[in-house]
């Protein structure tokens, strides 16, 4: 649960929700760089779920102690959690913003928690940023259920589609598309998308692990 109101009306800055199937809810974002991760959490098999505006911490900088909110806390399939911040990187080069966030992953690293801050540079990076925008309009409507799910893992460990170009002509090319974006098939979100790419029957998206 969120310890701090998120999308209200008194800002300049652009606000709205991303229908996140991950957590099962719409989920508020503060910027557009944020609903950008956002998409790359959703579709990233080694999350489970997210929660945004997580805790208010008490983060001791200089002599003085200040209040930080971190943007997300993810947690892991495996059963990690995760901190992060997410900022423009031209944000970083203020040096009250550097000395904030320093003192920030300091107050993280003595409670033994992961924390990290994500900029542009990955968010937006090509052709990841492309992808995930294309693999999200096709994660649109509900999961899949059990017995659907089943019936999809034996279709596809009859034919063994290896390309993306023959998972369509195994499912056709909506239904294709679809087991991408919900990520029951994998394909690599750093590499651009062709009919030629490789496609996983396990494992989900293949992209950088950030979680390293």
């Amino acid at each position: 649960m969120s310890v701090r109101k998120v999308v209200t009306r008194r800002s300049c800055h652009f606000r709205g929700y991303f229908p996140s199937l991950k957590n099962g809810k719409p989920t508020p974002w503060e910027s557009q760089l944020e609903g950008g991760f956002f998409r790359l959490l959703e579709l990233s098999p080694q999350v489970h779920s997210y929660t945004i505006q997580p805790s208010r911490e008490s983060v001791s900088l200089d002599s003085a102690t200040i209040k930080y909110f971190p943007d997300l806390h993810v947690f892991l399939t495996d059963g990690r959690e995760w901190w992060f911040e997410v900022k423009p990187k031209k944000r970083l080069l203020i040096a009250s913003i550097d000395q904030r966030l320093e003192a920030a992953k300091a107050h993280f690293a003595a409670s033994n928690r992961n924390f990290t801050v994500v900029t542009n540079d990955l968010i937006h990076s090509e052709p990841l940023a492309r992808n995930l925008q294309k693999l999200m309009y096709h994660r649109r409507g509900p999961m899949l259920s059990t017995s659907q799910v089943d019936e999809v893992h034996e279709i596809l460990h009859t034919h063994e589609p290896k390309t993306l170009s023959a998972l369509i002509a195994t499912f056709g090319d909506m239904e294709a598309w679809r087991l991408l974006g919900l990520g029951i098939v994998g394909i690599s979100l750093s590499e651009t998308i062709s009919s030629n790419s490789e496609v996983f029957l396990t494992g989900g998206h293949r992209h950088a692990d950030f979680f390293a």
